[in-house]
């Protein structure tokens, strides 16, 4: 029963493959899967490795390596590894931004540093 169920669910994550583009030899089938592949060991393995994923839709991006041939779990800790380093960073630049002194290009004062023209003040008061 148990088996059936990681079937299916490998299944539901794992995509099938995109269309043959032309020049590209056709891969060896079996059924419906790539020659050599489990892909429900793959999810079993992932679900080992992870299991707060179970349940959880997988981001396109591991599915799409996994058709790629990437292994499930591997292309699932490129991922976050890759969203550990991107969170990393907004939370450095966001540190840094509050550590960062506060400096006004005006020094404080009016952004202007030459006497208004008496033309251009004579036509502003106009309109």
């Amino acid at each position: 029963m148990e088996d059936q169920i990681m079937e299916q669910e490998a299944e539901a994550l794992v995509p099938e493959e995109p269309e043959q583009e032309i020049g590209q030899e056709p891969q060896q089938e079996t059924g419906d899967k790539p020659a050599g592949r489990d892909f429900a060991e793959e999810v079993r393995a992932l679900y080992e490795a992870r299991p707060e994923l179970r349940g959880e839709q997988l981001p396109e991006e591991v599915t799409m390596a996994c058709v790629r041939g990437v292994p499930l779990k591997d292309a699932y800790a490129a991922y976050a590894k890759k969203q550990n380093r991107t969170r990393l960073v907004q939370e450095q630049n966001s540190q840094a931004a509050a550590k960062a002194p506060v400096r006004g290009v005006s020094r404080g004062g009016s952004i202007g540093s030459q006497a208004e023209d008496a033309f251009l003040k004579g036509f502003n008061e106009a309109w």
